[in-house]
């Protein structure tokens, strides 16, 4: 039996992104243990379905974890003997990376659905840029979140063309349309509609995720304010928590009615099916789930011009792109939507067409156990 061994820092990235594909190898006959920083209620569910191992991993920078780990991982890989290794978000996948390498794992593949460095300037770029590169070096096999994304990175010279390829159209593991069934977008929609009335009768944007700047949270509320002072009938959805602080625009969702929060939750559908336009206005992306979450569920999308998201959409087809850090083209593309309803419900029908064609979890899933069975019979050899 083929033992793979799958990585992460934290945990939610492990459940959003990783066990669905797990739990598939799991079911073709791979042996699969899951290693990041667990909570114990993680730990106590699923070590029923999987080998599991606790390994406290800080985010942010350690100079220390950056020496120390490495050989943690190392001592972890050939105790396993494991036939592939695959790691994803920028801590782990350094660590696990250099680990493996050192440990003679045959097939390392990063699951690039990011890169760090990108948004950041100075000392800190560098810094960032140069663990990314030795992560790529360390790996066999490099799958990037999507086409552009794997452009960019070869630009950067962090790795050779050769090395990498993306899982079907883009994307990690697509979407469960199961949760998105648009016969429950009226009855949620009406559950939103009770909780907060002031969205009723009214064009409501929404947003979400974290409120932080590498999201475009102060180009968003900008814009949205801007539009205010235009129309009567808007409402501004933020599906999430903040961050950090939003000195520049805290007074308007704090003292703003038609400004709602919900705070972290679990109900993402639900929320989303009260949203007439998706606004997801990121510096930086992999290939965000949360555009086609609103397209599963035929929401028209604006969005910037990034690789990543501008790669989920269609453009003009699906949705319509605004410049990164710019508030002047975000309000206009947010303007166009308020002014064209008849082109915003097509373009929700055409997101949905294109969920279920491309972005399926089903398809993603049988790609990505064909891709990693294509690398276990590939004849690496250091």
């Amino acid at each position: 039996m083929k033992k793979i061994c799958a990585i992460s820092t934290v945990e939610a990235t492990m459940i959003q992104f990783i066990i669905p594909a797990m739990r598939r190898m799991k079911e073709n006959g791979y042996d699969v243990t899951l290693v990041c920083t667990m909570t114990e209620k993680f730990y106590e569910e699923y070590s029923k379905e999987f080998t599991c191992i606790n390994l406290q991993m800080k985010r942010g920078l350690s100079i220390v974890d950056l020496i120390k780990m490495p050989f943690v991982f190392r001592k972890l890989f050939k105790n396993g003997q494991y036939d592939l290794v695959q790691y994803a978000t920028p801590n782990a996948s350094f660590y696990a990376s250099l680990g493996a390498l050192m440990a003679r794992v045959k097939r390392r593949v990063y699951c690039q659905w990011g890169i760090r460095y990108v948004g950041n300037s100075g000392l800190m770029r560098r810094a960032l840029k140069l663990l990314e590169k030795i992560t790529c070096m360390c790996s066999t096999h490099i799958r990037p979140a999507s086409w552009k994304n794997l452009d960019f990175a070869v630009s950067e010279n962090l790795y050779k063309r050769a090395k990498a390829s993306v899982i079907g159209d883009g994307g990690t593991v697509g979407i469960d349309l199961s949760v998105y069934k648009l016969d429950n977008k009226e009855t949620n929609k009406a559950a939103v509609y009770q909780q907060y009335p002031q969205l009723q009768n009214k064009t409501v944007f929404g947003f979400v995720g974290r409120f932080n700047r590498d999201k475009g949270i102060n180009e968003l509320l900008g814009a949205f304010s801007r539009l205010q002072r235009e129309y009567d009938n808007l409402a501004l959805l933020l599906i999430g928590e903040a961050d950090e602080s939003l000195p520049q625009y805290s007074e308007l969702v704090e003292n703003n009615t038609s400004v709602v929060t919900t705070g972290w939750t679990k109900e993402v559908p639900k929320y989303l099916a009260a949203v007439d336009v998706l606004v997801h206005p990121s510096y930086r992306e992999g290939f965000s789930m949360v555009i086609q979450q609103a397209m599963a569920l035929e929401i028209p999308v604006v969005t910037t011009d990034i690789p990543g998201p501008s790669e989920v959409i269609e453009k003009n087809v699906t949705g319509v792109l605004a410049e990164p850090r710019d508030t002047d083209t975000l309000y206009e593309m947010m303007r166009w939507m308020i002014e064209h309803p008849e082109d915003r419900t097509a373009m929700g029908k055409a997101g949905r067409s294109r969920c279920e064609k491309l972005f399926n979890r089903e398809r993603m899933l049988r790609l990505t156990l064909e891709d990693r069975e294509q690398i276990l019979k590939s004849a690496y050899n250091e």
